[in-house]
């Protein structure tokens, strides 16, 4: 990265944490950004089923690395919507199918779901933010929407090298559906974290990880530890091979945590091994070194193949129907009214969110 790109990742980092934090919805119109490039824009909802296997993965990484920003926890804690399995479970399958909505249904038609959603979490977020606030929880800001914007791009991208994901097109595409989703849903150009081209956005994704992700991850106290947990033991009636500290450690390797490498290029440019490190691998029971070393040979060796992608896009993808018309697991456990989760009613129009604590 040369002088002036660090110069300028720099100042993204400095702007986003000071001014970002201060700043909420962007409160621009539900309409396309300027900028808006619709042939990158559809090449970046293709590429979702052609790597749906790693960038599923890399979501719930995400997603779990968003748990270890304080503020964005305090919020998350105050809605109540993920703090136990069932109430996880019901809160990120609705982000899965809003995300779904965002890779398949088409942008070009102000009437489809892709809009709808849009909408709906953009409300969601305004409602949330307000009852928060008035708790004494904080705001949801500019910083807190462009860090969790990381949670859906970033460990995919940045980490494309490391499973041999070398696709130009792919970062390309993808980084510039990202700018527009997050623009849509409410960021100002200044604080997205997806900038103009993939270059911009490395930088930005690049220097947010090695000083917000990577620091946040280092220290996570009991309430991420409270959170993960429900979330992975929520999401385990969608997958049954998910483990909490299997996926801890993947996340915090992907973030480049001290202690979590695996493989011998598991280190940032210009690191070396530390030979006094405790390895974090040897703490797992058996059970999760075997995810560990099971999941990190497929991705970073075996899914290069096309015949294996296949194989693993198709797994998900059957997973994600049991999810969505026959939620077998869940059903067992929380019976049929809550192991069925919808974001949209039969015409069309999307559910609200119903927030588990009182409105002032």
């Amino acid at each position: 990265m040369s002088n002036g790109s660090k110069e300028r990742a720099k100042n993204y980092l400095k702007n986003l944490l000071k001014n970002g934090s201060q700043e909420g919805d962007s409160e621009a119109e539900l309409d396309l950004p300027p900028w808006y490039d619709e042939q990158l824009f559809k090449r970046g909802q293709r590429y979702f089923s052609k790597y749906r296997f790693v960038m599923t993965s890399g979501m719930l990484a995400g997603l779990i690395a968003v748990l270890a920003i304080p503020s964005i926890l305090r919020v998350l804690i105050c809605t109540g919507q993920s703090s136990n399995a069932l109430t996880a479970y019901r809160r990120y399958l609705r982000t899965i199918f809003h995300v779904h909505a965002w890779y398949f249904q088409p942008i070009e038609d102000r009437r489809s779901k892709l809009w709808t959603s849009i909408a709906a979490v953009r409300r969601a977020h305004s409602r949330s933010s307000r009852a928060c606030q008035r708790r004494g929880a904080g705001q949801i800001t500019q910083k807190d929407l462009a860090l969790t914007q990381f949670g859906f791009i970033g460990f995919i991208t940045l980490g494309a090298h490391r499973i041999s994901l070398n696709d130009d097109d792919f970062l390309e595409a993808t980084s510039h559906m990202w700018r527009v989703l997050g623009y849509l849903l409410g960021i100002k150009d200044e604080y997205n974290i997806c900038g103009s081209n993939w270059a911009e956005s490395r930088e930005r994704l690049d220097i947010v990880m090695r000083n917000v992700y990577r620091p946040a991850l280092e220290k996570t106290n009991e309430e991420f530890y409270h959170m993960t947990k429900a979330l992975v033991h929520g999401l385990w009636h969608v997958n049954t091979m998910l483990s909490v500290n299997a996926n801890i450690f993947f996340t915090k390797r992907l973030a480049y945590v001290k202690g979590y490498e695996y493989y011998s290029f598991d280190y940032l440019e210009g690191e070396n091994p530390d030979p006094q490190q405790t390895s974090h691998y040897y703490d797992l029971s058996l059970w999760d070194r075997f995810i560990v070393s099971y999941g990190l040979f497929i991705v970073t060796y075996l899914h290069k193949y096309s015949i294996v992608r296949w194989y693993f896009n198709f797994r998900v993808w059957i997973m994600d129907l049991f999810m969505y018309y026959l939620p077998t697991v869940a059903i067992w456990k929380f019976g049929f009214k809550s192991a069925y989760v919808r974001i949209f009613r039969p015409g069309g129009t999307a559910h609200e969110l119903e927030l588990s604590l009182k409105e002032e």
